[in-house]
């Protein structure tokens, strides 16, 4: 009987690996509305329409998009909580936000440790370029902050275990602004098309909203969580002419080039640490793409 119930959990154990799922989620704005919330147009859509067939031929059969003014904050969170759900132990696991990046100022002092005064968002179709919008009643309600994407994060990485993989990819900037003269040789469209601000979100006195998200917990053992981000916390991110008419999001299209050839995420993870992007001249060079891995 011992044997026969060993070979059972075998076989259930490897039933659930075969049965693991590629599974994506990809924001991509590009179509903000300025006169509402201040932020520019840039081309994160583009990218979305851009990487979804690819990742469809490389396997990933659950694929979810938000494009533009689906990309609301409570849009974005709802369905990463869906993907959390729907998400089995031993999957693969995309999320790709293409837009805007802004440094939020860090009232709950979560970040204090690090010496950093601001904490890192992205900034979904909703959300406000300062506290002057929504006729002055705009908190910060509609950023998506660090601190928030934590325990979303965290939910994915507990659900798909420690066979799973998880990959989490950010093209825009937590912009802290660079000097003129570094910028001189940049084609004048890619400044216009910056993803972000030097710009800190900085509510009104008196407001509540920021003053009392919950700090992040430490991330659940799991999966590693590999995260790449366009550029480096205090540098803008610009944006990849393909052609006069035909413009993405500068990580998104090194992201494109990777996906032509496979959807490997260690693959993928030791290019980033041996700094593959330089020799395609997709980026420009006063931005450096970073990768972090969370255990």
């Amino acid at each position: 009987m011992k044997i026969k119930s060993l070979l059972t959990l075998v076989l259930l154990a490897a039933t659930s690996l075969c049965g693991a799922t590629d599974r994506a989620l990809l924001v991509g704005i590009g179509n903000y509305d300025r006169i509402k919330t201040g932020w520019s147009p840039i081309h994160g859509d583009k990218d979305v329409e851009l990487l979804a067939p690819l990742l469809k031929r490389q396997g990933f059969s659950d694929i979810t998009t938000l494009i533009n003014d689906k990309a609301v904050k409570n849009a974005i969170v709802e369905e990463l909580k869906s993907l959390a759900q729907r998400s089995q132990e031993g999957d693969k696991i995309y999320f790709h936000f293409s837009g805007h990046g802004q440094p939020v100022i860090d009232y709950n002092n979560d970040e204090a440790l690090s010496g950093k005064k601001y904490d890192e968002s992205i900034v979904p179709f909703d959300a406000c370029r300062d506290n002057l919008k929504m006729d002055g009643a705009y908190e910060g309600q509609n950023h998506l902050i660090d601190d928030e994407l934590a325990p979303l994060f965290d939910a994915i990485k507990r659900k798909i275990g420690g066979n799973g993989q998880f990959m989490i990819v950010i093209d825009a900037c937590y912009s802290k602004g660079i000097q003129k003269d570094e910028v001189t040789e940049i084609d004048p469209d890619l400044l216009r098309f910056a993803r972000g601000t030097d710009q800190p979100f900085v509510p009104h006195p008196g407001s509540s909203y920021l003053k009392n998200l919950p700090k992040p917990k430490d991330f659940s053992p799991g999966s590693p969580i590999i995260v790449i981000t366009a550029c480096a916390s205090d540098e803008s991110n610009y944006e990849y002419k393909v052609n006069p008419k035909t413009i993405y999001g500068s990580l998104s299209f090194y992201i494109y080039q990777l996906l032509k050839t496979d959807a490997d995420f260690s693959r993928w993870k030791d290019l980033f640490l041996k700094e593959d992007y330089k020799r395609r001249n997709i980026f420009q060079p006063i931005q450096h793409p970073s990768i972090e891995i969370i255990p």
